[in-house]
This record gives C-alpha cells, sequence and structure tokens, in this order.
C-alpha cells in the first residue's frame, strides 16, 4: 500500500480494529448490494436531470455491475491498490461526463442510509447482546468507509478537472504567448482536434474569436497602412516636387517683381515727362494763340498801310496833275511874255521858274508815285505773306489744341499707367511675400510630409510585423468561419 493511501485510511480511522469492523460489516452488506443498487439506480431514474446520464438500460446495467463490484472491494476491508485505481477512475469519469456534485454526493446519500436501513432491518433483530452492542461501530465503519470513498472519488474529480484547467490554461497560455510574439495564425484547436478538455470549450472560442477581431482588425491596419504608406509616399513626393516649384515661381516671382518696380519707376518718371511736356505744349499753345493774336493785328496795321499809300497815291497824282497844270499854265505864261517883249521879260523867268518847278514835282511825283507803287506792291506782298501766316498760324493753333488734346489724353492715360502699374507693383509685391511665405509653409509641409512618411513607414513596418496568416477564410472551432469586415466606427480606444 502505497504511504499516502496508508495516511489517507488513518485519516478516516479505517485501520487496525476499524477495519476489522468494516470487514464484519462488508460480510453482512455485499449480499444486500443487488437490492441496495436497485434502490439506487431507481432513485437515480426518478430524476429527469439524473437519468440523462444514463440513455439506455445496457448503460444502466453496466454501470451497477461496475458499480457492485467498487462496493465489494470498498467492504473487503482491504482497500488494495486496485480499489484505489477503480476510485481514482470514477472520479475521473464525472468530470468528463459533466456529473454535478449535487448528483453523486445526493445519490450516495441515498445508497449509505439504504445500506443502514436494509442491514438494520435484515440482522438488527437477530444479532445477540454481543453483536448489537458491535452494530454502531460496524455501522460506524461502513458510514467512514463510505465517506472515504467519496473523497477518494471527488479528490480524482478535482485532480482530473485541475488537469484540464491546466491543460486548457497551457493552451491558452500557448496562445498569449504567441499573441505576444505577434503571431495571430495558429488558433487554440477544438477537443476533436488535439487534447483541449471539452468542458473548457466556451473559453476557447472567445480566446478565438478575440484573436480572430484581433486578426481581421491587424488585416484592415496592415491594408490600411499599407496604403497609407504609398500615399504618403506619393504626397512626400508630391511635396517635394512642390517645394522645388515653389522655390522656382518664388524666385521668378522675385525676379518679376524687380522688374515690375523698375517699369513703375521708369512709367512714373515718363507719367511726369508727359505732364511736363503736356504743361510745355499748353504754353506753345498759349504763345500761338498769343502770335495770331499779333499777325492779325499786323495784317490790320498792313491793311491801313495799303489804304494810306492809296490815299498818297491819290494825293501824288493830284500834284501831279498840278505840276502838270502848273507847268501848262508856265508855258502859257512864257508864251504871254514872249509876247509882251522887254516888259514881260521878268515874267518869262518867273514863268520859266515856275515851269522848272512845276517840272520838277512832277519829276518828283512821278518818283515818289513810283516809290509808293513799289511799296504797294511790297506792302501787298506783305500782306499776303501775313495772310499766309495767319493761316499757317490758325492751321498751328489748331494742330497745337489738337496735339495738346492728344499730350493730354496721353497724360491722363500715362497717370493712369502709372497708378496701374502701382498697383500692380504692390500686388506683386504682396503675391511675392505671400509666395515667401508659402514657400516657407511648403517648406514646412514637405518636412512635415517627410516626417510623416517616417512615421508611416515605422507604423506599416511595426504593423507588418505582425503575423495574421493567409488573408482568406480561417477555421474556427473545427468550421471555416468568413472573415467579416471591420468597421473602424466598432473599434473602441482607450481614452476615446
Amino acid at each position: 500500500m502505497l504511504p499516502e493511501h496508508a495516511k489517507t485510511l488513518t485519516k478516516f480511522d479505517l485501520d487496525g480494529k476499524a477495519r476489522d469492523f468494516l470487514t464484519q460489516g462488508g460480510k453482512l452488506v455485499v449480499p444486500l448490494l443487488p437490492d441496495v443498487l436497485n434502490h439506487f439506480y431507481g432513485f437515480i431514474k426518478a430524476d429527469p436531470e439524473m437519468a440523462r446520464f444514463f440513455p439506455d438500460q445496457a448503460l444502466m446495467d453496466r454501470a451497477k455491475a461496475g458499480q457492485q463490484k467498487h462496493w465489494e472491494m470498498l467492504l473487503s476491508g482491504e482497500f488494495t491498490e486496485e480499489y484505489f485505481d477503480s476510485a481514482y477512475r470514477i472520479g475521473r469519469i464525472h468530470p468528463r461526463i459533466g456529473l454535478p456534485f449535487l448528483f453523486y454526493l445526493s445519490g450516495y446519500a441515498q445508497a449509505t442510509s439504504r445500506i443502514q436501513e436494509v442491514l438494520l432491518a435484515k440482522h438488527g433483530g437477530l444479532f445477540g447482546s454481543v453483536r448489537r452492542r458491535s452494530l454502531p461501530k460496524i455501522l460506524s465503519a461502513i458510514t467512514r468507509a463510505f465517506a472515504l470513498d467519496t473523497h477518494l472519488v471527488l479528490d480524482a474529480h478535482f485532480a482530473a478537472e485541475k488537469e484540464e484547467q491546466e491543460l486548457a490554461f497551457t493552451h491558452l497560455t500557448n496562445g498569449i504567448q504567441r499573441m505576444a510574439a505577434r503571431d495571430l495564425t495558429q488558433l487554440i484547436p477544438s477537443s476533436k482536434e488535439s487534447d483541449y478538455p471539452e468542458r473548457y470549450n466556451p473559453v476557447r472560442e472567445a480566446f478565438n474569436g478575440l484573436m480572430q477581431t484581433q486578426r481581421d482588425v491587424l488585416e484592415t491596419i496592415q491594408d490600411s497602412a499599407a496604403s497609407l504608406n504609398n500615399r504618403a509616399n506619393e504626397v512626400a513626393q508630391s511635396a517635394e516636387d512642390l517645394s522645388h516649384r515653389t522655390e522656382t515661381q518664388a524666385a521668378t516671382l522675385e525676379e518679376t517683381a524687380a522688374a515690375v518696380e523698375e517699369i513703375t519707376v521708369s512709367m512714373r518718371s515718363s507719367a511726369e515727362a508727359t505732364n511736363e511736356t503736356d504743361q510745355t505744349v499748353g504754353e506753345t499753345r498759349q504763345s500761338a494763340i498769343q502770335g495770331s493774336e499779333v499777325v492779325q493785328e499786323a495784317i490790320h496795321k498792313m491793311q491801313e498801310i495799303e489804304e494810306s499809300s492809296n490815299k498818297i497815291s491819290q494825293i501824288i497824282n493830284v500834284i501831279d496833275d498840278i505840276a502838270f497844270q502848273t507847268n501848262l499854265l508856265a508855258l502859257n505864261a512864257g508864251v504871254e511874255a514872249a509876247r509882251a517883249g522887254e516888259s514881260g521879260r521878268g515874267f518869262a523867268v518867273v514863268a520859266a521858274e515856275v515851269r522848272a518847278l512845276a517840272q520838277r514835282s512832277a519829276e518828283s511825283a512821278n518818283e515818289i508815285k513810283s516809290l509808293i507803287d513799289i511799296s504797294s506792291g511790297h506792302v501787298e506782298g506783305g500782306v499776303s505773306l501775313v495772310n499766309e501766316t495767319g493761316k499757317a498760324l490758325e492751321k498751328m493753333s489748331g494742330d497745337i489744341d489738337r496735339t495738346a488734346e492728344l499730350t493730354s489724353e496721353v497724360a491722363s492715360s500715362a497717370q493712369q499707367q502709372a497708378t496701374g502699374l502701382s498697383e500692380i507693383n504692390l500686388g506683386v509685391t504682396q503675391l511675392d511675400q505671400v509666395t515667401q511665405q508659402n514657400a516657407a509653409m511648403v517648406e514646412e509641409a514637405t518636412a512635415a510630409a517627410i516626417s510623416m512618411k517616417q512615421d508611416v513607414s515605422m507604423l506599416s513596418e511595426l504593423i507588418g510585423s505582425f503575423k495574421v496568416g493567409e488573408k482568406s477564410a480561417r477555421t474556427n472551432s473545427g468550421k471555416i468561419s468568413q472573415k467579416k469586415p471591420v468597421s473602424t466606427a466598432a473599434l473602441k480606444v482607450v481614452g476615446g
């Protein structure tokens, strides 16, 4: 006998003299076991919950035969290793078939009480005084023996449950360790595929469900991370290209701003020069008007000179007529003096002098007339030239007026252009500032995109370290389960 078995018998006071009482009681009880077992299994059949563990009579008959053999070994008082093995075997069967403690304990209580009733009813009155005095010890030994049997069965029951629990926890621990190692490819197999205990199947299914959910989520994250990685690469490349283009654009715009500034300065100078030209043209126009007025006055004076020349010509003609008449008179006086003779000689001298004077007056008048005719010709030519000059000045004045109008329009247009160019210069300057700011922002965005690319690459590498197996339907609990899409809304984040 094993030391632990001997120790157990001592605990239940079934060694030494007490074993003899058990052996005596066994000899009395063993013949009564068929009746006790009938009562015992009758009690089981009457309870539907207990009867479901014996679906047919053949199974119940086999259980009854095995129970009788087991009790016979118990009541023999020998406590062989065969008996202990039988008790352990029975105890290990109970958790496998799922027999509750209540059913087992209540059934044993019925069996032991029935043994006591039958034993007292059959042998109580036949014992002598000595036998009657030992009957309580026999019943006590039998009771302790069944208590020992109950202990051994329950101990085996608990041991089997512990083994199953440890086995289940071993599978769960291995699964958790695989998850910790980022390996989600292997689920916990069912009891049909491994030694996993059936009674812990809900835990296995829950764990596999968790792993499957994590696998689906991680697959989605891996796909999203790969897509995001591609997008991040594209964004980083685009940002880098945009940065280069923005830098080029900023440089070009800066040069354009400088060129527009130069054009603005030149246009402002041109507008100022045009304004000065407009003022000069205005002054020239005023001078032309004044010149036209002088020419008109000169024409008027020339006309007056012409009129005076005509009047002088008329006076000369009168003088010429007077000289002619005087000459005639002198000639007649000379004739008359010649007729008078010596007395008319003095008168003849006077007549000769008068005639000479008339002759000279006529000659002078002719010379003056010639000069006046020449002067009249010059005056007519001058009048004609002055008239042509007046017409030219009138035309020049019109042209100057038109030139002044055009110059004024050009000055106004130049002023508007200068104003417009100033506004354009201001806009280009502001655009240059904005472009410089955009260039700085694009540079920051490029740096952020590159940083995001690195982060996404790290995320993709990290999430890619999880092993999720083939992305297809997987086996769960011995059945093929279709992968369900994971909604991001269903993901709960701590603190979210």
